[in-house]
């Protein structure tokens, strides 16, 4: 697992060992920035879910301004805060060890975010509710992109109307939805 582009380009990144732990594969990560484009230039960005923090790093090597990662398992949070010190954007990012849906709906949480990256275990409806929880908390900027990384085997995904879906598009076993905050 390495960063695609940006000021960190080929940089490795250390994977956590744990089963419920599925990073996305370099080919899933292109074809999304290659979506996401320009997009990700000063975006305040949000990695959900976020494992090793490839989406959010990947994000911030691209020219994000800023980048929270929520993980709700402490140690991958620590192999999360290594690839953030190897790749040296460890200053604009803030980890977050906390459970994701209790992340969104705290009140101390008032960041509005342009980019949310949401990578969920497959087929829980995590990435649905996740969705969910990202309006209900009115936790999106105005125009903001919501990427949804799932398992290919999910079919629909029920769509609050505060955003609408841009893109779907399936790479093997996966499906990435793009979203945009109305």
């Amino acid at each position: 697992m390495r960063v695609i582009a940006g000021l960190c380009k080929g940089q490795r990144l250390v994977a956590p060992h744990q089963a419920q732990t599925r990073p996305t594969s370099d080919r899933v990560k292109t074809i999304m920035f290659d979506i996401i484009g320009s997009r990700v230039f000063d975006a305040a960005t949000l990695d959900v879910f976020a494992g090793s923090g490839s989406l959010g790093i990947e994000a911030l090597s691209r020219g994000a301004r800023a980048a929270d990662f929520v993980e709700a398992h402490a140690a991958t949070g620590f192999i999360l805060r290594k690839n953030l010190q190897a790749t040296h954007l460890d200053n604009h990012a803030r980890v977050i060890i906390n459970d994701a849906f209790l992340f969104l709906g705290s009140e101390r949480a008032d960041e509005k975010y342009d980019l949310a990256l949401v990578d969920p275990p497959y087929e829980r409806g995590f990435g649905e509710r996740t969705l969910r929880s990202l309006c209900d908390n009115r936790r999106l900027a105005s125009g903001a992109w919501v990427v949804i990384e799932e398992s290919a085997r999910v079919k629909n995904m029920a769509l609050p109307e505060e955003v609408r879906l841009i893109k779907q598009c399936v790479v093997g076993d996966t499906v990435l939805y793009i979203f945009e905050a109305r």
